[in-house]
């Protein structure tokens, strides 16, 4: 089966709902049309007929038998009114095709004469419709005689003679013509206007379709770029779901690259440990022996960058994918106790002072070391950048469902081009630094589930922020 596109997809379901509005005005417009268009009808009809009434003199129902040689039939005496009779309505102009008008004799149970045209046949036809005593009246019928069986709207008012109804003047509007002419007009209006309208809604949706395939170009070609955050589209709307796009592409992005990593190191960490022990084993060895008493110093040097290699390794294979974690419901709040006194030696150090901000929450289930080396890196990071000293705030809350864990500083902050590459492995603004502290955070954040978020300003300290589902088991690879 044949796929359409999006723009053609959009300019069909476009006609269907301008199609389906048409329909419902139209139908609405022709109610309102019909009955503004009987209501001006009646008006006049009603004044019509009265004026009939004036012009048609009543003595002309009666025919005076006596005054004739002989009987005549029925048929004749209708004839003879009608000759009388009809030359009157045949000098009356009326501008309406669906309006019949004419004059009924009570006596002969017939119309005797009909207009705006004679139709004979009509005068033959015997009824009592028209019988209504000696009053005026009005309202609908069905199967109309004069009008060949269809829906008419009546008025009939009585011709008296010697106080006496010899027969009624009448006029019949074809309530199923008129509908008919009102619905033959009104869909000329409404499919020219919908038409037109339908031309212009494809027209503007095409121009939007356009304008959207280039922005949506460019925004490609800026991913590909690296340079799509920041992006703005001439479709204002659209900005924001570019923009979430972006934040989304980077952070799958980084993701990745975390993962190529932690494979990496899954697969060469313990292959290069092993060797370097070796190393380091025959180092001591050598520097306990008097003959290398001389290289002590270079001896205890080596072993001393082994040592940071053997550490940065460590670190390395924090990263890794399969690394074994245990995850159980625990108290946030008691995890930060524990490690405090750990990070006070090394904010005295530093000249720095750790506050604490702790609220109530409900557990969380995480992996008690990982979150323990989240919450070491980011306070240590946060002494390292206040080389001056200053304060670090420890804080957690809960809120919407969340525990929030925030680790804020007042140190030097962080350049927005250097936030963009926060968590990418090896990436690092310390002199001594290796780039592996941030990647591992991110790695334990991604591995509970969890979302972190940096604020910053360059001279006004750095915020980091970690949303963890409370008590939500999260996966384990």
């Amino acid at each position: 089966m044949r796929q359409f596109n999006l723009t053609t997809r959009l300019n069909i379901k476009a006609i269907c709902i301008i199609s389906i509005f048409m329909i419902f005005f139209t139908m609405h417009n022709q109610w309102i049309s019909y009955q503004a268009r009987i209501a001006v009808l009646s008006r006049n009809m009603d004044r019509f007929t009265a004026y009939l009434q004036t012009v048609i003199p009543p003595e002309f129902l009666i025919i005076n038998e006596e005054s004739v040689a002989g009987p005549i039939s029925l048929e004749e005496q209708v004839l003879a009114i009608n000759n009388k009779v009809q030359p009157i309505l045949n000098n009356i102009f009326m501008p309406s095709s669906v309006v019949k008008y004419g004059v009924y004799s009570s006596k002969h149970k017939r119309i005797v004469a009909i207009g705006p045209e004679l139709e004979k046949p009509m005068l033959s036809v015997e009824t009592t419709w028209c019988d209504i005593g000696d009053a005026s009246c009005s309202g609908e019928k069905s199967n109309s005689v004069v009008w060949y069986g269809a829906q008419i709207m009546y008025f009939v008012k009585p011709l008296t003679f010697n106080n006496e109804v010899v027969g009624y003047t009448f006029a019949c509007i074809n309530l199923d013509r008129v509908r008919q002419e009102i619905f033959w007009a009104n869909t000329q209006k409404l499919l020219l206007g919908g038409i037109i309208a339908l031309l212009i809604a494809i027209m503007l949706f095409q121009e939007i379709f356009i304008r959207l395939k280039k922005d949506l170009a460019l925004f490609a070609e800026a991913t590909v770029a690296g340079q799509s955050k920041g992006f703005e589209s001439k479709i204002p709307e659209l900005t924001p779901v570019l923009q979430y796009l972006s934040e989304q592409t980077d952070r799958m992005a980084r993701l990745d690259r975390l993962n190529i990593i932690g494979e990496m190191a899954a697969s060469i960490g313990h292959e290069v440990r092993n060797p370097m022990t070796t190393v380091r084993g025959f180092l001591q060895y050598m520097g306990s022996k008097p003959n290398f008493s001389e290289y002590k110093s270079q001896l205890d040097l080596m072993i001393s960058e082994i040592d940071r290699a053997n550490s940065i390794i460590t670190e390395f294979l924090s990263l890794a994918k399969n690394k074994a974690m245990h995850f159980k419901d625990s108290d946030l709040n008691a995890m930060i106790c524990e490690v405090i006194p750990l990070l006070d030696a090394d904010a005295l150090r530093y000249n720095c002072h750790i506050k604490l901000d702790l609220n109530e929450i409900p557990p969380v289930c995480v992996d008690h070391n990982s979150m323990r080396q989240l919450i070491l890196n980011l306070v240590r990071n946060g002494i390292e950048a206040m080389p001056d000293g200053g304060e670090i705030t420890i804080s957690t809350a809960y809120k919407q469902g969340k525990v929030l864990l925030s680790v804020a500083d007042q140190g030097v902050g962080i350049s927005p081009e250097d936030k963009e590459k926060l968590g990418t492995p090896f990436f690092t603004t310390k002199e001594n630094g290796v780039g592996l502290g941030l990647a591992v955070c991110y790695r334990i954040v991604q591995r509970h589930n969890a979302t972190i978020t940096v604020e910053s300003e360059p001279g006004k300290g750095t915020s980091f922020l970690i949303k963890f589902a409370a008590a939500a088991m999260p996966q384990t690879n």
